[in-house]
């Protein structure tokens, strides 16, 4: 995680802050202070986990929402084409059954002249 600063940050460059981090606290408190900074390190690291664990989560449910409602759409639109299906099929037949005497009249009807 911090390996930037060590790839930044010289040698001279850390004696120079342990220096003055050990004239701030002083070397009495130097062991103390440490212990505290780990702690809030591990407490940072796991309050940071726990994050990226929720928005995984949020992310995995997110997901499986719009694959369910993708596949509820799937459905409607599949039962809806096959009403729709279903209903040119019965106006193509009640067209076919009525249509048997009726293209002879048509065309005999399209085709006499009319009179003025």
């Amino acid at each position: 995680m911090f390996a930037f600063l060590f790839d930044s940050v010289g040698f001279g460059e850390w004696f120079v802050l342990l220096a003055v981090v050990l004239v701030v606290v002083g070397p009495r408190n130097l062991p103390s202070t440490a212990r505290k900074l780990g702690q809030y390190y591990s407490k940072f690291r796991r309050a940071a986990d726990s994050f990226k664990r929720q928005i995984l989560e949020m992310d995995t449910e997110f997901d499986r929402a719009v694959s369910d409602a993708t596949r509820d759409f799937s459905d409607e639109m599949r039962g809806m084409t096959d009403e729709i299906k279903s209903a040119v099929d019965e106006v193509k037949d009640v067209a076919e059954t009525s249509d048997v005497g009726g293209s002879a009249a048509k065309a005999d009807s399209a085709a006499a002249p009319v009179a003025d």
